[in-house]
C-alpha cells in the first residue's frame, strides 16, 4: 500500500549525514552510467496579474536498483525586490504555503509505493550537494564557512557541510540582519561552533575557506574581488559575479542529464528546461555558472578516474555544482525513505485500489 509522508516523517527517517552518504553513492552510480535522468521540465503560464506566473515543475529519475521518482511542483512565481535586489518568490495557495510531491515507484512491479512532501529533502538535498564540492575539492584543513543566506537552505548547509570538514567558525550574511543572527544563534547553541552574523558578503567571504551562496536572489551574489586565495565557493542561488567567475582556477560538476535516444543532441547543461505559452518568467531557471570558462570544468566521472583534475594547490579557488541531475537525487533520497518507513511503520498508508484502475491505459 502506498504511504503518505510529511516532512515530519521525514524528519525523523534521515539525518543530514544520511542525505550526503545516500547523494555521493548516488553521484558515483551516475558517473558509472547506473542510472538515469532527464534536465528539469518547467511548463509556464502567461504572465498574470502583479508579474505572477504560475509553474508546473517536473523532475525525474530512475536509481541504479528498484526505485524511481517523479517530483511535481505547482508553484505561482514571481519577482519581489529587497534592498534594491530582485528575488526569486513562489507560493502555491497562498504565501507561505507550498506544493512538491514526490511519488516514489517500485521497477520491479511498477507499484506506487509513496507520496512524500519534498520541503525537507530539497533543503537537505542542496546542502548535502554543497558539501559533496567540499568533500571532493575544498583543502582538507578547510575550517571556516562563509554563508550568504538565512533561510532554511543556508541551515541545512551549515549542517551537512559539517559532516565533511570540522568547521570551527561561521560568517553569516544575509539582507535581514535578524534573520541571519537567528542562524547564528542557532549554529551556536546546536552545535557549539562560533557562529556570527556580519554586515556584507564582502564580510562573510574574508577568511572563509568555503564560501556557500544560499539565497532565492537573482544574479551575482559572490563577491570574486573578496575571495581569500584557497577558498571553495558553492552557489545554489544568485550567481558568482563576473570576478569569481574569472577567479576560480577548477570547477567541479557533478553531472549532466543525458539527451533522449532519438535526439541525443538535445542534452543541456542548464539546470532546467522551460516551456511557455509567452515569454519565459523573469523568476524562472536561470543559467548559473556557464561564465566559468570551460578549460577550468571538470566533470565527476573525470574527477574519480584522475584525482589530479580537482584542486591541486592550497591557494587555488574551487568551485562545485550539482548540475541538472535532480531526478538522479530524488530516485535515491526517496528510495532510502521508503526503505525506512516501511521498517518503522511511519507514514499513512493507502489502499491500492485509490492508484490501480481496471482500464488498460
Amino acid at each position: 500500500m502506498p504511504l503518505i509522508l510529511d516532512n515530519d516523517a521525514v524528519a525523523r527517517l534521515v539525518t543530514p549525514a544520511d542525505v550526503v552518504a545516500t547523494l555521493d553513492t548516488a553521484y558515483c552510480a551516475y558517473a558509472e552510467g547506473r542510472s538515469l535522468t532527464a534536465p528539469r521540465l518547467d511548463f509556464q503560464s502567461p504572465q498574470g496579474q502583479g508579474g505572477q506566473n504560475w509553474q508546473l515543475g517536473l523532475a525525474a529519475g530512475l536509481g541504479p536498483d528498484r526505485w524511481a521518482c517523479l517530483r511535481i511542483k505547482s508553484d505561482v512565481i514571481y519577482r519581489r525586490t529587497v534592498d534594491g535586489r530582485p528575488r526569486k518568490e513562489k507560493f502555491c495557495v497562498e504565501p507561505g504555503t507550498y506544493m512538491g510531491l514526490l511519488m516514489v515507484f517500485d521497477m520491479i512491479d511498477g507499484a506506487l509505493r509513496a507520496i512524500v512532501h519534498d520541503g525537507l529533502i530539497q533543503q537537505m538535498r542542496v546542502g548535502a550537494d554543497s558539501a559533496l564540492g567540499v568533500r571532493y575539492m575544498a583543502r582538507e584543513d578547510a575550517v571556516s564557512l562563509g554563508v550568504l543566506g538565512a533561510g532554511g537552505m543556508a541551515r541545512t548547509h551549515i549542517d551537512a557541510i559539517q559532516h565533511v570538514r570540522p568547521i570551527r567558525r561561521i560568517r553569516i550574511y544575509a539582507p535581514t540582519r535578524v534573520n541571519a543572527e537567528a542562524l547564528a544563534a542557532e549554529a551556536r547553541a546546536r552545535h557549539g561552533i562560533d557562529a556570527t552574523a556580519v554586515d556584507s558578503a564582502e564580510a562573510a567571504a574574508a577568511g572563509a575557506d568555503i564560501l556557500s551562496a544560499c539565497t532565492n536572489a537573482i544574479g551575482p551574489v559572490v563577491p570574486g574581488a573578496a575571495l581569500d586565495p584557497g577558498t571553495h565557493v558553492t552557489c545554489i542561488g544568485g550567481t558568482l559575479d563576473s570576478v569569481a567567475d574569472g577567479r576560480v582556477d577548477r570547477a567541479l560538476r557533478f553531472g549532466t542529464a543525458s539527451g533522449p535516444i532519438e535526439v541525443p543532441d538535445w542534452a543541456v547543461e542548464d539546470e532546467g528546461v522551460t516551456f511557455s505559452r509567452g515569454e519565459k518568467a523573469g523568476a524562472g531557471t536561470a543559467r548559473r555558472f556557464h561564465a566559468i570558462p570551460r578549460d577550468r570544468r571538470v566533470m565527476f566521472a573525470d574527477l574519480l578516474a584522475d584525482p589530479s583534475l580537482g584542486r591541486t594547490a592550497a591557494s587555488q579557488i574551487t568551485f562545485s555544482e550539482r548540475g541538472n541531475i535532480h531526478g538522479v537525487q530524488f530516485a535515491a533520497l526517496a528510495g532510502l525513505i521508503v526503505e525506512r518507513a516501511v521498517a518503522l511503520g511511519e507514514g499513512v498508508a493507502l489502499d491500492d485500489a485509490l492508484f490501480l484502475q481496471n482500464i488498460r491505459n
